[in-house]
């Protein structure tokens, strides 16, 4: 194997993760002084709170299935990977069109993105949706974009 630099710590830097700041609304309240019995309007300072958001798109990927990843041909792997990469939040179907994975993986065969296709159906990882050749139930067990207990 080809000698690589190592690293002491991790040489990746998080992207999409914004810091924001958010002010609470400040509270006016009347005060009488009891000596002077001057008015005073008092306000409460804002207290500011600083959290962090990650902007980035992502999918989870469930580690329970690394076996049946494993197992997968080179291209079954790029048809899920394409399919993780393009489901729609809290969707659990996602729209696998040949012609588009030929051009984003750069696959010359449409009869290999169709075996794919069939390898990730027989593993389990997606069904056929009926009325539709290229729309697909994904198994969340195995992938899923967002929160799974919004499906119950």
């Amino acid at each position: 194997m080809k000698k690589y630099e190592s690293y002491l710590n991790s040489p990746f830097k998080l992207q999409g993760v914004e810091s924001r700041q958010y002010v609470q609304k400040a509270d006016e309240k009347l005060w009488v002084d009891p000596e002077t019995s001057e008015m005073y309007s008092v306000k409460k300072l804002p207290k500011s709170k600083e959290t962090l958001s990650d902007t980035m798109t992502y999918t989870k990927l469930f580690v329970d299935n690394r076996e049946l990843f494993m197992k997968l041909s080179g291209t079954g792997l790029k048809v899920l990977v394409y399919a993780m990469c393009t489901i729609r939040p809290l969707s659990n179907t996602v729209v696998i069109n040949p012609p588009d994975i030929l051009v984003e993986t750069g696959m010359t065969s449409p009869n290999s993105v169709r075996n794919a296709i069939a390898e990730l159906i027989e593993a389990g990882v997606i069904a056929q949706k009926l009325g539709s050749n290229i729309e697909f139930w994904v198994n969340p067990n195995i992938f899923f974009n967002g929160n799974r207990l919004r499906l119950l």
